[in-house]
């Protein structure tokens, strides 16, 4: 009973705390109490009136304070006018460098980076399976024509030659017995050819006989079987003396033939001892000592040191092959001069390829795969504008400055120098100026302002 009185009252509490919180006067943002609503003082009333007393003074200022500090308070600006301009308003025009567009370059360069080969070197590899017997020498060292530079070993060489020596020797004998069986034959056949004569003249003289009656028929029967007998004989021989032209160029092609394979086999067992084919460098030695190998592979590289190149590929757009290659002149990072000996385009690739060859008699100090830093200079066909590499955007276009503003002009590159590009364009004149400061963004009709150009007037 007692908990159906408390529980409800409790409730109705709760309801009217929450209802005096709802409706309770709420403070400003600034933490005091709501402002009290002001109206407009009416003219007449704008003239302050006289309070009596200090405290009346205070109190009347205290109240208009509130007043004043929002009254003081700045519009916000909205952009207007000189003091309005907002921040575009305070931002100057770009400041940027110039250097007059005057064509008065005919030499140009270009950094470019080299490989060094040796047009004349060889890769000696095995020609059979064998074991490395000995190493007679080593990677960097010089050796002359013909000097042995390892040796091999390979027992089925050797086996090889003698086996087809001696095939050669049975067939040289097959030929001698053939040349002597013919000679024969030829010496029988006349023997055959007589007796088949006696034979036939037999068989006539019985047959004479038997048609008289005067010898019985056994012996003209043994006759004219002698006579077929002599004359099969002299066919067989005619028939060997016809097939021995064929038989003896099927042998003498058998001769050939080992007599091929025979020098094959030689210079298999001749390559077991490995000699250098030119005088040169040892550049590598891919085997070691003992070393099973397997036909084919690679045993020693050499090469001539007198017939090292340096090969460059330079970009189509500068078009050297257009020049002769005495024009063309050439030095590395370390001082040694390079001349041009020959000159190939490159399609495919986009790019030309150099071969340059050392200037007079120094030695190249460089070995083979070695990446060479190379400048080279070579003339244009006519005068053009250097510039920095700051100035070209995309490999085409610059911008000259006007009236205080630039504007974009497309360029053909003619050559590199140390410090920039070497240009041409139709929009070049003598009054014009190309802007060699790096704009972010640059567009035409952009304005900026000069600082200084390059030669040091101010604009």
């Amino acid at each position: 009973m007692l908990k159906k009185i408390i529980i409800p009252v409790v409730i109705l509490a709760i309801a009217l705390g929450a209802y005096r919180m709802m409706n309770a006067p709420k403070e400003n943002s600034y933490g005091g109490r709501p402002a009290t609503p002001v109206s407009a003082p009416s003219p007449e009333s704008s003239e302050p009136k006289a309070k009596p007393g200090a405290d009346a003074r205070k109190t009347d200022a205290a109240q208009a304070a509130p007043g004043e500090a929002k009254a003081k308070a700045p519009a916000p600006s909205r952009g207007r006018g000189f003091r309005g301009a907002g921040q575009l308003g305070k931002q100057g025009a770009t400041s940027v460098e110039i250097v007059p567009a005057l064509a008065d370059k005919t030499l140009a360069q270009l950094d470019l980076f080299g490989v060094i080969q040796a047009q004349h070197h060889t890769r000696l590899s095995a020609t059979s399976n064998a074991r490395v017997l000995a190493l007679d020498v080593s990677e960097g060292q010089t050796v002359e024509l013909g000097q042995g530079l390892l040796s091999l070993s390979a027992d089925s060489a050797q086996e090889a030659l003698t086996q087809r020596r001696s095939a050669q020797q049975e067939l040289a004998a097959r030929i001698r017995n053939e040349t002597l069986k013919h000679d024969n034959d030829q010496a029988s056949l006349t023997i055959d050819r007589e007796l088949l004569r006696i034979a036939k003249n037999s068989v006539d003289r019985f047959t004479s006989l038997n048609s008289q009656q005067l010898t019985s028929g056994s012996d003209y029967e043994a006759a004219l079987r002698a006579y077929q007998t002599q004359l099969m004989s002299v066919q067989n021989r005619q028939l060997t003396l016809a097939q021995y032209t064929d038989q003896m160029a099927q042998m003498l092609a058998q001769r050939d033939a080992l007599a091929s394979q025979i020098r094959l086999a030689k210079q298999v067992v001749a390559d077991l001892q490995v000699t250098a084919p030119f005088a040169g460098l040892v550049a590598k030695v891919s085997v070691t000592q003992g070393q099973e190998l397997r036909s084919g592979d690679v045993l020693v590289e050499l090469y001539d040191p007198a017939s090292l190149a340096l090969f460059v590929r330079v970009p189509l757009r500068y078009r050297l092959d257009q020049l002769d290659a005495t024009q063309i002149s050439a030095v590395d990072s370390q001082g040694y001069a390079w001349q041009v000996e020959a000159l190939r385009p490159i399609n495919e690739s986009g790019a030309q390829r150099l071969t340059l060859v050392p200037s007079g008699v120094n030695p190249v100090a460089f070995l083979p795969g070695s990446h060479v830093a190379l400048t080279i200079s070579y003339p244009i066909a006519e005068p053009a504008v250097e510039v920095p590499v700051t100035a070209v955007y995309d490999q085409q276009r610059v911008y000259l400055f006007a009236d205080g503003v630039i504007n974009a002009a497309d360029i053909e590159i003619l050559g590199r120098t140390q410090r920039g590009y070497l240009v041409r364009s139709p929009d070049f004149n003598d009054s014009a100026s190309v802007v060699t400061t790096r704009l972010k963004t640059p567009v035409s009709g952009m304005a900026v302002a000069i600082v200084t150009s390059k030669d040091g007037a101010r604009p």
